[in-house]
């Protein structure tokens, strides 16, 4: 969430909410990995196994090859339980993403109020300067990021514009319900919404660069978003199946 640019701020006043009521999204179920799931996992360890290792099918796999092959493991339920811990976790956080998104879609829908076409476009200046940092940075240029990503210079520009807008509008939402709801967040709590390798030397860095309202504000906005995704109302997508 964070902002693209110091650029010509927007003024708040402009905009309204068509509503502050509780999100609500259709999602597909919860992810719960099934012992299938586990299976296929397994099968890779035997398709990997050496010739001449005797394993040959997912029933070779027992507590002696668990031991021999992974500290801390003794037996194949352990192993199992542990592939589906890990699927399920990575599942869970494909998950969370989207609800994440489709809650900042609702949100964004919700905004009334056209964008500044001067804030619009600082904003697009800035991402084009933080693109080419980053993939300098990365060794790469725009150039070949266009062809790895089958990008035309026409659409790479669009997809920036789409961005951008939607970023947008998405902190002027959470800056009108932080505004609403009174929300704040202190200097002493923001390594609780923003996240830091190193506290002390982030929180000693804003001090110094006089960034601590800008940060707070920024926290803000993680906090409230977090309270919409915990709250919002989540129904199961139609045709989905667990």
């Amino acid at each position: 969430m964070e902002e693209t640019s110091t650029a010509p701020q927007l003024d708040l006043d402009a905009f309204t909410l068509s509503s502050q009521d509780s999100v609500r999204i259709a999602m597909p179920p919860e992810p719960a990995a099934s012992e299938t799931d586990v299976d296929a996992q397994l099968f890779a360890y035997v398709a990997a196994a050496e010739k001449g290792s005797g394993i040959k099918s997912i029933a070779d796999l027992d507590d002696a090859w668990v031991q021999s092959s992974f500290d801390g493991l003794s037996t194949i339920e352990e192993l199992r339980a542990g592939i589906k811990r890990d699927l399920e976790r990575q599942e869970r956080r494909i998950w969370d993403n989207l609800k994440f998104q489709r809650c900042s879609d609702v949100l964004v829908a919700r905004l009334e109020g056209e964008l500044p076409a001067d804030v619009v476009a600082a904003n697009i200046e800035a991402s084009h300067t933080q693109y080419e940092e980053r993939l300098r940075l990365m060794g790469s240029t725009k150039e070949r990021y266009l062809r790895e990503e089958h990008l035309t210079e026409e659409q790479f520009e669009e997809k920036l514009r789409d961005d951008v807008v939607f970023q947008l509008k998405f902190n002027v939402v959470l800056d009108k319900m932080i505004e609403a709801e009174g929300v704040k967040v202190e200097k002493s709590e923001l390594t609780e919404y923003l996240s830091t390798n190193d506290p002390d030397a982030f929180l000693a860095e804003i001090e110094a660069n006089g960034r601590v309202e800008a940060a707070c504000q920024a926290a803000a906005r993680v906090k409230i978003m977090r309270r919409i995704v915990e709250t919002a109302v989540v129904e199961t997508e139609e045709g989905a199946t667990a």
